[in-house]
């Protein structure tokens, strides 16, 4: 493939450059012609002058006998005679008549309205109906004293013809050498491809010494070297696969499936015209990010049932197995009444939040039906998410400002739950949050997760400031959280996009912070996080990177996470 790229590429420019120098040679020949024809010109008149100065004064008849002879050349079409006044003299019969004399006085030189001695050549290309043509002035002198010019009309078609051989010319020439140079190249790329092939396998042997392998060797030395250190700490940590992951939720976290609460559904079931079922996969960065992270770990996904054949492809609760044909969770959907869908959705959340957080030009709208079906979707949902679970300590992942309300309902259902809340959109300052009437229910809402994520570290300060301008609690800020009624609430920021350039390759070794050393670094606590939020935009080689140090991370979180709450590792968010 690379091969014919490279054979496309050279075609193309040899094309380009045939182009160019067909371009080239014709306005240079056409140049060369132009001067070739003024002096057949001046040779022409020159030849009949003592003719024409003595019968100019007779006018008529005598002049047109010597523009005849002068015609008999077979590239002059016609010949006429002008006068120092730029008055017609005599022509031949078929001279065009919209060439006049007149026409050509500005191409003489005529101090005080009169011709000089010192008139020149002139001529140009011209159009006839017949093709093109060029026309001259050549001034016709007696001596010193100006008589007139005569005028002549030259073909060129024979100009014409040469230009359109030339340019063929050069067009075979170039594909000729087009062709012959792709041959060349792949006969060379062929030779040179062997013969570097056998030096590589001799360089792998340890034999080659061609010093422009030298670099390369030294770069495979160095990724053997690496690859062995990954090897032995993969030994001890292992690599990080979507079957580890699993594995690792199984033994540490008691076999315990993640619950994922959001409004959008991974899947979605259409009905097309023709009476079929189609399913569709919407386009959504929430369902990119944390749809792999079910496949690999399983568990429930609670969402908003709002596809045309969602009803029929579920059983009476709204459970399915997706993703079709793998079946590696479930895909629980709530169904919602019009008057439901519309003051929890298209309401409150888009009407009133959204515009509210985005700090949009449009100012947000609250009504308080909005809010009651906001409250009433909210509680809903929640117990959908506790019917769910068998367990009193299950991990909950709450999506988006669609249920700002939820972690506090699930809190107080499921008390050792770990919630973890991510909040998808910006979030505003504390005058902008001023505006809603329900901020504080928004904010008691928030808290009762055990993390909450941000996009940006601006976003989690903006939180903090209003949790402190609108409610009573004690705010950490040294380890950025919330303390309410004993129990802490941790605001942290991840970033869930493309991250460039990578962080993963800079994760400090050792992975605890020296400052805190009960405590994991920034970077270290961005990658235990972030497997749950954002894991599915990291890249298999970032797998490996990242992954590869998730035992030193996972050490530090126990260590600070049992020195907060004294009693387990995990983040138990009744402590």
């Amino acid at each position: 493939m690379q091969l014919i790229r490279f054979v496309a590429v050279l075609i193309i420019g040899l094309a380009a450059l045939a182009w160019g120098a067909a371009q080239f040679v014709s306005r240079t020949t056409q140049a060369w012609f132009e001067k070739d024809i003024n002096l057949r010109a001046q040779l022409a008149v020159k030849g009949a002058r003592s003719a024409l100065a003595v019968r100019w004064g007779e006018g008529g008849a005598g002049i047109r006998d010597v523009l005849t002879e002068i015609t008999h050349d077979e590239r002059i079409l016609a010949a006429a005679a002008c006068g120092v006044e730029f008055s017609l003299v005599a022509s031949t019969p078929d001279y065009p008549a919209q060439f006049t004399c007149a026409e050509f006085r500005v191409f003489v030189t005529h101090p005080n309205g009169r011709p000089s001695s010192e008139w020149r050549i002139w001529g140009a290309t011209r159009a006839l109906p017949g093709g093109s043509v060029y026309v001259n002035a050549v001034p016709v002198l007696d001596g010193e004293t100006p008589l007139g010019f005569v005028v002549l009309v030259h073909d060129l078609a024979f100009i014409e013809r040469r230009e359109a051989r030339a340019r063929q010319l050069i067009l075979v020439a170039f594909g000729v050498l087009a062709v012959a140079a792709c041959l060349a190249t792949l006969i060379a790329a062929r030779l040179f491809r062997r013969r570097w092939t056998a030096d590589l396998r001799r360089l792998l042997q340890g034999d080659s010494q061609r010093w422009e392998f030298q670099p390369v060797l030294g770069d495979l030395r160095e990724m053997i070297h690496r690859i062995t250190a990954e090897r032995r700490s993969d030994a001890e940590t292992g690599m990080w696969t979507p079957q580890r992951l699993k594995e690792t939720l199984v033994r540490h976290l008691h076999g315990e499936r993640i619950v994922v609460l959001a409004n959008r559904e991974p899947y979605i079931h259409e009905r097309d015209p023709n009476g079929g079922v189609r399913v569709m996969r919407p386009a959504s960065g929430l369902v990119t990010a944390l749809e792999p992270v079910m496949r690999a770990c399983s568990g429930v996904w609670i969402a908003h049932g709002s596809g045309s054949a969602d009803r029929a492809t579920a059983d009476a609760q709204g459970r399915l197995r997706v993703p079709p044909g793998e079946e590696s969770y479930t895909l629980r959907r709530i169904w919602l009444t019009p008057e439901e869908e519309k003051g929890y959705y298209y309401g409150f959340a888009n009407e009133g939040v959204w515009p509210l957080c985005h700090l949009a030009h449009t100012r947000p709208v609250f009504r308080n039906e909005d809010w009651k079906q906001y409250c009433i979707v909210n509680e809903r949902f929640a117990e959908a998410v506790c019917s769910e679970i068998d367990l009193d300590d299950p991990i909950v992942l709450v999506q988006d400002y669609h249920f700002a309300l939820a972690p506090a309902i699930i809190r107080r259902r499921l008390p050792r739950a770990t919630i973890i809340t991510f909040w998808h959109i910006p979030w505003p300052n504390a005058e902008r949050l001023g505006i809603c009437p329900w901020r504080a229910e928004l904010l008691q809402g928030l808290l009762g997760s055990s993390i909450i994520g941000f996009q940006t570290r601006l976003h989690c300060n903006n939180f903090i400031e209003g949790i402190d301008r609108f409610l009573e609690t004690r705010i950490d800020r040294e380890q950025i959280a919330i303390v309410q009624h004993d129990r802490t609430t941790l605001v942290r920021d991840f970033p869930i996009s493309i991250e460039w350039p990578s962080r993963w390759a800079q994760l400090p070794r050792p992975c605890l912070s020296a400052a805190r050393p009960c405590w994991p670094s920034w970077d270290c606590r961005r990658t235990y996080s972030s497997a749950w939020v954002w894991i599915a935009s990291i890249t298999p080689r970032e797998w490996r990177n990242a992954f590869g140090r998730w035992r030193s991370c996972w050490t530090g979180f126990r260590t600070r996470a049992a020195a907060l709450c004294s009693s387990s590792w995990r983040l138990p968010v009744g402590c």
